[in-house]
């Protein structure tokens, strides 16, 4: 299916919730220690105990803020607009470049900003997305952005940081330099989870802002098999179930296992009827399903 279809499942109100509530939130984790060269040290204050509930209360609504998930968008087509074509104006050109016109009036938003290009041959269109973003960053500049793709992307460099195990690095230098529908932050996102997948590394990115995004990209892919299996052999049982029923609302017109649901089934048995229609290589979450159930 394509994924803008995907992308109508991922904004509805309902994945949303059980995204948030699949992501974990744990407080140490969100405020672990981060490089941060303008961070201010620590300041300790003596509270009233209704002062310090509200302190708790403000952290928590500043945790829930960092935990915002990026969007699961397709990747862009770089469409270019013609507005005209003179080519009188090419023997004019002695420079032999292209020259890009901006409106940079304060008060219009980058989005709708008008930036064109005039190219050498005399044709006026719109400017692509690559220039439009170089543009911006020339005369709005972005902190920590830069004009170019960070060489941290390039395939080698990528594989080598995912080895070091620096996904959270990757994802949120991809979310600062990258638009969510660019192709290349598409591709390093993608990779990044299906990494995360495969070396079952899902912990380094649990109660994180980008692990809602991951499981979305597993079930949309069918994906799931590993990312259960983490569930199980940490006896989040409910976890599992919220994570069958997301699969059941993305993949509604393929569910095989809700025909062999008995019609009050317990948690287990939905799991265990979920993993043996819809899983493939499902030995071991069977075991880990078999150890809970012992237990």
């Amino acid at each position: 299916m394509s994924l803008k279809i995907a992308a109508n499942y991922f904004i509805r109100n309902d994945v949303q919730s059980i995204l948030k509530k699949i992501s974990g939130f744990d407080l140490n984790k969100i405020y672990s220690t981060k490089y941060n060269p303008e961070l201010k040290n620590s300041e300790i204050q003596l509270l009233t105990n209704k002062e310090l509930a509200l302190e708790k209360k403000n952290s928590n609504e500043r945790a829930k803020s960092l935990l915002q998930m990026p969007p699961f968008l397709p990747a862009r087509e770089n469409l270019s607009e013609i507005l005209s074509c003179d080519k009188y104006l090419d023997p004019l050109n002695l420079t032999n470049s292209n020259y890009i016109f901006v409106d940079i009036s304060l008060e219009i938003p980058n989005d709708k900003r008008m930036i064109v290009v005039r190219q050498k041959d005399g044709l006026l269109r719109k400017a692509s997305y690559q220039e439009r973003e170089k543009t911006l960053q020339v005369y709005f500049p972005q902190d920590g952005k830069s004009k170019y793709l960070s060489q941290m992307f390039e395939t080698n460099n990528l594989e080598e940081s995912l080895k070091k195990q620096k996904y959270t690095l990757i994802l949120n230098k991809a979310c600062l330099e990258l638009e969510p529908n660019d192709p290349e932050y598409v591709r390093i996102s993608h990779r990044v989870f299906d990494y995360v997948n495969e070396v079952h590394d899902f912990e380094l990115l649990y109660s994180t802002r980008f692990f809602g995004t991951m499981v979305f990209y597993l079930i949309w892919y069918k994906k799931i098999e590993n990312l259960m299996l983490y569930f199980l052999k940490n006896k989040r049982i409910n976890d599992c179930c919220d994570l069958i029923n997301l699969y059941s609302i993305v993949h509604e017109k393929n569910n095989l296992f809700v025909q062999h649901l008995p019609e009050q089934s317990t948690d287990h048995e939905k799991i265990k009827v979920f993993i043996e229609h819809e899983l493939k290589k499902s030995e071991k979450i069977e075991q880990a399903l078999n150890d809970i159930t012992k237990v």
